[in-house]
């Protein structure tokens, strides 16, 4: 192998010689100092490494450490095999396993020098910016060198790339594959063998241990950065693209400086929330001169895979997230207040946009969830069905062969009964319909509520198999205790394309075999659970609640009229399966009623969303006031043009919506709705031909709502605030596993679900929503807890024989929820809200302030007095 090797160092160092002259000085030298060697070369350009390692490969024989995603490619991969790189991961998006396996490359570097091989790596790990090798805090050179003082350091300086179309110097990121195939093509111009050259100087210098500093960051980056650098580094040059023909200068634009971000918008709490995290990292205050907007990772001496894991804590801490490693603290407090740009979401599929084959209302083709599905497939076989980024545009019969194929592995999964943890994806789609072919029931879980009820979860619907995605659990770090994940990862893989293509071809030509065949074995009983989602109170643990197929398929029929829904429409879906709005309604309802729906997994990720907007033209969204709010502030005029709806519940929609939806989405209603979870979700909207401002709308045709005194338990007359009660088909059966008192109440020989909401009836029939008496608030259309939040502080903070030392109260407010700590101790916000994360509490699960009382007020009973500490909150309220 070593003679290929050589051969082909002689092969690339022809090919380069095409279009670059390299002039190497200093080996001679380099290597009269014993080995191992670890060769550092400065990084100007993308063209570096392959100029290096073919002009040094013969004299050192070394191991390059490589960017893995350089080498995915079929046409790359056996490269990187031929030249026994270290394959490091892109650290440019966080992922606690990018983070391990970079960590595993670095120690598979030191076990190589130890074993006497000689490794090549680029200390900086990114691309000069302005002409100049900055290595900030990055630490793979100084852990090395560490591990293995006995190495021979080798510094190599690369003159001349610094202004090619590789590089930084056009004031953008080069695209590396694109700009490879450019290359060939002007190759192939230039008749091969004319092409004008670049003039490249490699200049090489070994230090041994004596001769450079010890091998800590802070003292060994510097000391490269000055090596690398002597000559004030460089200015760019440019080199004609072609011998005869284009331009023979240019003129560069200013080298690249930090992007401007605008902070204005972050809150005071949320960067005091990101300095608390950042200071746990360093293990020491932050100075005032620090903690501004400007301040780099690199500044604080923190490297890339420190700032993935601080960007990965402000994520669980502040339940938002971006696909790309802030850099600094300005960018972590836009990531924590969501105000973080991520990348742009792939372009629309050309055929998403194919007209349907009919515009007819919305309309539900069976009585269960499979079989809605199958005869769906069999009304719309070739049209599109849901889309996503990864996936993109899949068809009904895409959808009917991947959820069969995955049905039959679901089917030897034990136990009846299968967890489900997955954002709003096609996947998801994908695993809940092939769970119901698997005659299984899915359980979604709840994954911001903590281990702690994610594993009363489990036990209690006896769950042994939790299907989710590996790409998923990497970014969350979920656990459910107790269980086994199923990756989807793992099941695609078992799945060959003769059987995709099989079960393909049957539904085709065979098409009523097929879906009979589908069907068979499923229980066809439309009042049997078809799904169990878990709701919070003010009790500790949650509570599971089944709904039945009846109760989601009257759901989905009873939100048809109102909302005046047709096959034209098209729907932007965000929330996550166990958020039962985002399972019936923004998921499921399109799927089976035959309305095309675009997935995006994260609705905290407010920029890809109006982005998205944009570049699908959905008509409708279908979400809870917050998460519009983040995409309104985000969204450019004309990203939602195309909407003709924005359906909202979960949470009091604000007067400021309204106004902002005017002015960003000019076409569309917005229509108020309510629903909770034990009533499919959905119990009133506003209809889209009469809208009542100030109103959750009126109840679906097939759901009947009563007012009832919260005393005396009679119906009260319109316009008289009480207890709202609901009855009809889009009830649920009853929690499972629950002993408290009884959900429902029997009025008038009629079973009526009991919400715990306070409204009124207006004399149009419309509910005018007054608030809720239990302790929980709401947001981003998921209940909070406050009893939840209390019990772990009031188990550090037991009450004495003078009383409760800590209690948690709140209050939403137009601004978003205000939740408070009121403590007779001294508590510092970021050590209660790290004792809630420990806890497992994440994003909304949190402390918003800590107030020290003289007293924490009490009953008579000796019971925390609520209602005066929500007066302190209501006082303040602005």
């Amino acid at each position: 192998m070593n003679l290929v090797r050589i051969l082909f160092s002689y092969l690339v160092q022809f090919v380069l010689g095409l279009r670059y002259r390299v002039r190497v000085g200093g080996t001679a030298d380099a290597i009269k100092q014993p080995g191992p060697y670890l060769i550092l070369p400065s990084h100007p350009a993308y063209m570096d490494p392959p100029n290096v390692i073919a002009h040094l490969w013969r004299t050192f024989r070394m191991r390059p450490m490589l960017l893995e995603t350089n080498f995915e490619s079929p046409i790359l991969a056996p490269l990187a095999w031929l030249l026994r790189a270290i394959k490091v991961p892109e650290t440019e998006k966080a992922s606690a396993e990018a983070r391990q396996r970079a960590a595993q490359s670095v120690q598979e570097v030191i076990t190589a020098l130890k074993a006497g091989d000689n490794v090549v790596l680029w200390p900086s790990g990114t691309l000069s910016r302005n002409g100049k090798d900055s290595l900030g805090a990055a630490r793979t050179a100084a852990d090395v060198l560490k591990a293995v003082p006995e190495a021979t350091l080798v510094l190599v300086r690369t003159r001349g790339l610094w202004g090619s179309s590789f590089s930084w110097a056009y004031a953008k990121k080069p695209r590396l594959v694109p700009m490879l195939f450019r290359g060939i093509r002007q190759l192939f111009a230039n008749l091969i063998l004319f092409s004008p050259r670049r003039r490249v100087a490699m200049r090489l210098e070994s230090f041994a241990a004596k001769d450079r500093p010890e091998p800590t960051r802070e003292k060994l980056n510097p000391w490269l950065e000055a090596w690398y650098n002597a000559d004030g580094g460089e200015q760019p040059t440019f080199v004609p693209y072609h011998f005869l023909f284009g331009p023979r200068t240019i003129e560069f634009p200013p080298p690249v400086q930090g992007a401007d971000l605008d902070v204005s918008k972050v809150k005071p709490q949320t960067i005091e929330m990101v300095k608390e995290i950042v200071e746990q990292q360093l293990k020491r205050p932050l100075t005032p001169e620090e903690n501004k907007a400007e301040t780099t990772f690199a500044q604080l001496g923190l490297d890339s895979l420190e700032g993935m894991e601080i960007a990965l804590q402000v994520e669980q801490r502040s339940g938002f997230s971006s696909d790309l490693v802030p850099t600094g603290l300005g960018q972590l407090w836009a990531l924590a207040d969501g105000l973080l740009d991520s990348g742009p979401p792939k372009p629309a599929p050309k055929e998403w946009f194919a007209p349907p084959s009919d515009t007819r209302p919305l309309e539900i083709l069976g009585e269960t969830v499979a079989e809605a599905f199958v005869n769906r497939v069999g009304a719309n076989r070739r049209e599109i069905a849901a889309a996503d980024d990864l996936a993109g545009a899949v068809t009904y019969e895409k959808l009917f062969v991947g959820a069969t194929a995955m049905a039959a592995r679901f089917r030897d999964l034990p136990g009846d009964n299968v967890g489900l943890l997955l954002p709003a994806s096609v996947a998801a789609d994908l695993a809940f319909l092939g769970l119901h072919l698997a005659n299984k029931l899915p359980v979604a879980l709840n994954w911001t509520t903590g281990p702690a009820n994610l594993e009363h979860a489990a036990k209690l619907m006896k769950l042994s198999r939790v299907v989710t995605s590996k790409k998923f659990i990497d970014r969350t770090q979920i656990e459910v205790p107790g269980t086994q994940f199923v990756f989807l990862e793992d099941v695609r893989a078992t799945m060959g394309k003769f059987e995709l293509l099989r079960r393909l071809l049957g539904l085709r030509f065979l098409s009523g075999f097929a879906k009979r065949k589908a069907l068979g074995g499923v229980n066809t009983d439309p009042q049997r659970p078809a799904v169990v989602l878990f709701t919070s109170g003010s009790e500790k643990a949650p509570k599971a609640v089944p709904l039945t197929h009846a109760n989601i398929i009257a759901d989905m029929r009873g939100a048809t009229p109102p909302q005046e829904l047709t096959r034209a429409d098209s729907v932007l879906g965000f929330l996550p399966m166990f958020h039962s709005f985002g399972l019936t309604i923004a998921g499921l309802f399109p799927l089976l009623a035959g309305a095309k729906v675009v997935h995006h997994p994260d609705p905290t990720d407010a920029s890809s969303l109006a982005r998205k907007a944009a570049a699908y033209k959905p008509t409708i969204i279908i979400s809870t006031p917050t998460f519009v709010g983040f995409i309104l502030n985000r969204c450019k005029p004309g990203d939602l043009d195309s909407l003709r709806l924005i359906v909202v519940g979960a949470e009091k929609c604000p007067d400021d919506i309204f106004r902002r939806v005017k002015e960003l989405a000019p076409h569309a209603s917005v229509l108020e709705g309510y629903g909770v979870t034990e009533c499919a979700p959905c119990v009133a909207v506003n209809p889209v031909s009469k809208v009542k401002h100030g109103t959750i709308g009126k109840p679906l045709p097939n759901v009947t709502v009563c007012v009832v005194d919260l005393e005396s338990g009679e119906k009260l007359p319109p316009n008289k605030m009480g207890l709202l009660l609901v009855s009809g088909p889009t009830v649920f059966p009853g929690y499972i596993g629950y002993e408290g008192e009884s959900p429902f109440r029997d009025l008038d020989g009629v079973r009526w679900y009991v919400t715990g909401d306070l409204a009124a009836l207006d004399d149009d029939g419309y509910i005018v929503f007054h608030g809720r008496l239990k302790r929980f608030l709401k947001a981003g259309g998921e209940m909070i807890s406050l009893p939840a939040l209390e019990e772990p502080l009031a188990r550090m903070f037991p009450a004495t024989d003078d009383g409760p030392r800590v209690a948690v109260e709140g209050i939403e407010r137009d601004g978003g929820r205000l939740i408070v700590l009121f403590t007779t101790e001294e508590i510092a916000l970021r050590d209660a809200n790290a004792a809630l994360q420990k806890e497992g509490f994440r994003g909304v699960m949190r402390l918003d302030e800590v107030r020290k009382v003289d007293a924490i007020p009490v009953l008579g009973t000796g019971k925390t007095d609520y209602k005066v500490l929500r007066a302190k909150l209501t006082e303040a309220k602005p």
